[in-house]
């Protein structure tokens, strides 16, 4: 159960993760969206994954129970996944789940901070009757356990995970780097790829993006995504002086994996929410070096100084002084680029996800077989040894 299928980081794991599923056969995957199904529509319809959509035609319309009820019977669904935490989608596929008898699972991929909580009151009451909630990582699991109030031993770790060949062919820079209007292969390419909302700070990246112009010319600036915020964040581009020469707005594009090898740099600058960024994943894979803040469990993909770096505070002289000191490093650049593909592809792989939510699947429903995991179900290996 989804609210909709708008492009973003839990969309895009769901749809991979529902393909996956549907390719291995085990487990037949159902895509229930409250509100209409979104622009992501087609993309599941073309990989056989049904979707039933505008279950729920308003914030109060109790009519979701039965029509939800009617698709259990139907398709003969065992396990019902919130796709995101709190909100409508926990709300009522708890409420559903405990009705039809069957498995309730919460998804979570954001992470509480001060002032801006993952889980409502009335969500955090319903965790007697969630069976299971899945966190990103290790310190997301504490922080549920912590702010949220989740009970521990219902917290599996689930980290996401990415079809990695999708994203990585040295040929392909040539082109990515035509796509992006970069005729000069010395110019170090920077980005922000994220929805323009406003805890996603992009008055940071702009910010620091104007500091480093003033200190060398070699560099250029993009901002891709779209989003709520999106008029804010062109009134800061034009004000920046920037647009054009240093700095280029794209929106969002669903040529991302062809994008993303023209690029140097992938800046994270979420001053909430964020757990465990897709967005970092995919650059890493790609060979992109990720520059990001200390947030969520970041820390599990990025090994500071070896597979990626951190900056502190949120800042915009902090950040733009780590990607200065980082673009006058290029040997250290070329390290970090293979260590940080060699970690995504041991531990950030779609299939380890798949097999981790079929044995989370699979022990909820007490079946038999267990595909082999080293993450899942709280046993989380460590993979941020230090160097």
């Amino acid at each position: 159960m989804i609210h909709e299928l708008r492009p973003g980081g839990a969309e895009h794991v769901l749809f991979d993760l529902a393909d996956e599923l549907n390719k291995d056969g085990r487990y037949r995957p159902v895509i229930a969206s409250l509100r209409l199904a979104g622009p992501m529509e087609r993309q599941f319809e073309q990989a056989g994954i049904k979707i039933y959509q505008r279950l729920l035609r308003d914030r109060y319309d109790i009519l979701v129970i039965w029509r939800m009820l009617k698709i259990i019977r139907r398709e003969n669904i065992k396990i019902i996944v919130a796709v995101g935490s709190g909100g409508n989608r926990m709300f009522w596929a708890t409420l559903v789940a405990k009705l039809a008898g069957i498995k309730i699972v919460v998804w979570s991929h954001t992470y509480s901070q001060p002032g801006h909580p993952e889980f409502e009151l009335a969500t955090r009451i319903l965790f007697p009757l969630v069976d299971k909630v899945i966190a990103l990582g290790k310190r997301h699991k504490l922080s549920l356990a912590w702010r949220d109030k989740c009970p521990a031993g219902k917290i599996a770790i689930i980290p996401n995970g990415i079809r990695v060949e999708r994203f990585f062919n040295p040929q392909w820079r040539d082109k990515a780097r035509s796509k992006l209007g970069l005729a000069d292969e010395h110019i170090t390419a920077i980005a922000m790829i994220a929805n323009l909302r406003k805890s996603k700070r992009h008055d940071i990246f702009i910010e620091a993006s104007k500091k480093i112009v003033a200190k060398r010319r070699d560099v250029h600036f993009f901002i891709i995504g779209d989003g709520p915020n999106r008029p804010k964040v062109l009134q800061l581009i034009q004000e920046s002086e920037l647009q054009g020469q240093f700095l280029s707005f794209i929106g969002h594009r669903d040529d991302l994996n062809e994008i993303l090898p023209g690029l140097d740099i992938v800046c994270i600058v979420s001053e909430y929410q964020e757990c465990l960024s897709l967005v970092a994943i995919q650059a890493m894979a790609t060979g992109v070096i990720v520059v990001s803040n200390m947030i969520g469990s970041m820390d599990e993909l990025i090994e500071d100084g070896y597979t990626g770096l951190f900056y502190y505070p949120l800042d915009a002289d902090c950040l733009a002084n780590k990607i200065l000191n980082l673009i006058d490093n290029k040997d250290k650049m070329k390290k970090i680029v293979e260590q940080a593909r060699n970690k995504v592809k041991e531990y950030f792989h779609i299939t380890r996800m798949k097999n981790d939510f079929i044995r989370l699947f699979d022990e909820l429903l007490d079946n038999k077989y267990k595909p082999e995991s080293t993450i899942a179900e709280g046993k989380f290996i460590n993979i941020t040894q230090k160097r």
